[in-house]
């Protein structure tokens, strides 16, 4: 096509991108049918900066915005983006298209590489003197390292910028913020008092009422009255009902239903999951398939284990090309399934599955599923009376709960739907030094 062809095009393509919102219209039509042709004029056009260069940096991370929204899908724009001549008319141009390149990594479970492409895009806001996008920045990593189990490196990096001297330039929900993400990662490593949690966030208009939510689900986990936090957190879920807030309402959910499942009322639990399906179903297809996998585990508690693979497997027909770009997803259903059948008994299938989310987990670095499962693949050889395998199995576990920064007693106190039923004792005793891991503890 000669120039004016090629210009109209590039015109056409970025009032797409420009258009394109959330919403499922004739935009992101045009996003998911020409997304390899848009790229290509993205990546031509930022390796050959034309004079209205701003246009070509805001096509880049609309871009990568709308393919998170709409196609998520690994991008060849990471080159260009790295190629961007640094410069100081450039610094936050670049920045931007990092920080949409890194939510792009997140939404596709590369947390590693969403954790890199945040920290460069820091180093440029700060370059820039631009310390509240910068901060923002550094706590989507934080909170990226807090997804992969590295609860100490996420508070450590929280607590860094709480001592550095961007800290009082940051705004007061941004500074909320920070507190909020530092007490997800001090809630895991018990480092801190329950009463303390989410108690700074929870005094910004903005994050309050989330905050609230994690406070009480915070003292449960740290061995607070059930009648009490159940209480709260029933009142906590109708404020954020009458607000409409979606992913509030299903922290306060899923809270009352780890309750429900720690005090044995199993059918209470599954409906609370329902409930949270039924709120995302038609609009968060991710979301749904993983309340199912979590409903589907519970059921199996609940003795109906064939009951519980049917609902995994209806779950998950609709949405297997979702379920193989987002590894998140992937990895929670596989262990979900992994947990069904070691409680139906078919140790076989189940140490199937717990070996294909460590595999999984490996390529994610997640530790968290990856305790589950090495624990998961312990229990199993001490069933099968192989105590050397089962001390094998724990030590690792033990390990990786270190790596982490939770202590090894803890392992589940905040991951309460993820637990594996009573009668599987090894790991407890192991923790005890009782017969038969009296001399294998060390």
């Amino acid at each position: 096509p000669n120039s004016t062809c090629l210009q109209e095009i590039r015109a056409f393509y970025y009032r797409t991108i420009d258009s394109c919102s959330e919403e499922h219209d004739q935009y992101a039509d045009t996003i998911i049918s020409d997304h390899l042709n848009i790229e290509q004029v993205v990546a031509f056009n930022l390796a050959n900066i034309p004079d209205d260069a701003e246009e070509t940096y805001d096509a880049c991370w609309r871009f990568l915005e709308c393919l998170g929204m709409h196609l998520p899908r690994p991008t060849t724009l990471t080159l260009a983006i790295s190629n961007i001549v640094e410069s100081p008319s450039t610094w936050r141009l670049k920045a931007r298209c990092l920080s949409s390149l890194a939510r792009l990594y997140d939404t596709l479970s590369q947390l590693v590489e969403a954790s890199h492409a945040f920290q460069a895009a820091e180093a440029l806001y700060l370059t820039a003197g631009d310390p509240e996008m910068m901060g923002h920045c550094l706590i989507n990593r934080a909170d990226s390292l807090r997804c992969q189990g590295r609860f100490i490196q996420s508070q450590n990096l929280v607590e860094n910028l709480q001592h550095s001297d961007s800290w009082e330039s940051l705004s007061e929900t941004t500074k909320a913020r920070a507190w909020y993400f530092l007490d997800r990662a001090r809630m895991y490593t018990f480092t801190a008092s329950a009463d303390e949690l989410f108690v700074k966030s929870g005094e910004d208009l903005i994050w309050c009422l989330l905050s609230k939510v994690w406070h009480w689900r915070a003292k449960f986990y740290h061995g607070g009255d059930a009648v009490q936090v159940n209480t709260r957190l029933e009142d906590l879920y109708l404020q954020c009902t009458s607000i409409g807030n979606v992913f509030d309402r299903r922290e306060a959910l899923e809270g009352l239903a780890q309750i429900a499942c720690c005090e044995g009322r199993l059918s209470d639990a599954m409906d609370n999951l329902q409930t949270l399906i039924g709120i995302f179903e038609g609009q968060h297809s991710g979301d749904v398939l993983w309340c199912t996998v979590r409903k589907a585990v519970v059921a199996s508690k609940h003795g109906n284990c064939d009951h519980a693979r049917e609902l995994i497997q209806k779950a998950s027909e609709p949405f297997q090309i979702f379920s193989l770009r987002n590894a998140r997803i992937f990895v929670h259903r596989s262990y979900g399934s992994a947990c069904i059948e070691l409680t139906a008994g078919e140790y076989d299938r189940a140490e199937s599955y717990f070996t294909a989310t460590i595999e999984a987990c490996d390529l994610q670095a997640n530790l968290v599923l990856k305790a589950f499962s090495m624990r998961g693949l312990g229990e199993i050889a001490f069933v099968r009376s192989n105590f050397t395998l089962a001390t094998q199995r724990f030590k690792e576990t033990r390990s990786l709960c270190a790596e982490m920064g939770v202590p090894p007693q803890h392992l589940y106190s905040c991951f309460l739907l993820d637990t594996l039923p009573d009668k599987f004792k090894g790991w407890s005793l192991f923790l005890e030094g009782l017969s038969p891991f009296a001399n294998d503890t060390t």
